[in-house]
Formats: structure tokens, C-alpha cells, sequence
């Protein structure tokens, strides 16, 4: 069963990550592999060991909020690699959102809070002028998809924002 659990978690970790900084071109150019691999590492060691164990409960919006925030701020750890000097909120509300998903489709934690915000999403909820996620450097533009999806989910027959998303998911 160890084994399992380790493997599933190393998949849901890739597809996080994939997703999170496929197209967000994070590292400044000339950046190794092998540097590449050692952030990941040290990131994912951060959102499993100080982020995830907060959502074994129910977590509130603004401490989500806080979390999303407290991601990107560890990131400057390694702005000597990351084009930014960290991954911005955009990247960082992708990640973790998506990791939170996977976790919460396996029944692993509780509905997490709020979904990923990215390009699918925004069209889905028809948003006017969306922000690219990859270029969201503030809350406030996130928390503007997510009001979006709040104001919505009364016309929709889903207890949460996180469920009314996967009814709008889509992969491409």
C-alpha cells in the first residue's frame, strides 16, 4: 500500500506541476535540469510539509488566500533561477489549487476552498477581459474569477465552486 500512495502522490505532483508551469515559462534561461528537479523538489517538500497537512480539515477562503500568497513568497527562495524572482500568484494559485484537486478527487482532503483558475475556466464563466493566469501577479485578479464562479453557483445545482468546476471542466 506504500508504495501505491508514494507512486500516486509522485503522479498527482507531476500533473500539478505540468500543468502549473507549462506554459508560465518560469526559469530564467540557462538554468539546468538539474536545478529545475531541485526546485520542484524543495517546492513540493514545502506545499506537502507546511501547506497540504492545513487542508486534512475544512480551510477557510482567506486562509486559502494566505496559503496562495505564503507559496509564491517561498518561492523567492530561488530567484536566482525563476525568471520573476518567484513564481507569481497566478502560477502559484495553479499550482496548489490543482494539487488540492487531485487530492480532494481522491477523497484525500475535504472540497478545497476554490478551483484553478486558468484560461478554460475564464471561458467557461465567461469572463470579460480575462486575466492570462500565468500573468496574474495580485489576488485581487484571481479573486475576480472566483467571485465570478461564487455569483454563479446559486443558478447551478453544486454545493461548492470546486464542484460547479469540474461540471465545467474540460480537457482540450
Amino acid at each position: 500500500m506504500i508504495k501505491r500512495n508514494e507512486f500516486i502522490q509522485h503522479e498527482i505532483w507531476m500533473l500539478s506541476t505540468f500543468g502549473a508551469f507549462q506554459r508560465a515559462n518560469i526559469y530564467k534561461d540557462g538554468v539546468t535540469e538539474t536545478e529545475r528537479k531541485q526546485f520542484r523538489t524543495k517546492l513540493r517538500g514545502y506545499i506537502e510539509n507546511s501547506l497540504i497537512t492545513k487542508y486534512l480539515d475544512e480551510v477557510t477562503e482567506e486562509n486559502h488566500i494566505q496559503n496562495i500568497i505564503a507559496l509564491s513568497e517561498y518561492t523567492t527562495e530561488f530567484s536566482s533561477i525563476l525568471k520573476q524572482g518567484r513564481i507569481n500568484i497566478g502560477i502559484s494559485q495553479k499550482l496548489l489549487n490543482l494539487y488540492l484537486k487531485y487530492l480532494w478527487c481522491l477523497d484525500k482532503i475535504s472540497a478545497p476552498p476554490h478551483f484553478p483558475v486558468d484560461s478554460i475556466i475564464q471561458k467557461h464563466l465567461k469572463i470579460v477581459n480575462p486575466t492570462p493566469w500565468t500573468k496574474m501577479t495580485n489576488v485581487e485578479e484571481y479573486l475576480r474569477v472566483i467571485q465570478v464562479a461564487k455569483d454563479l453557483l446559486p443558478s447551478k445545482p453544486y454545493s461548492s465552486i470546486a464542484e460547479l468546476e469540474l461540471y465545467l471542466f474540460e480537457r482540450n
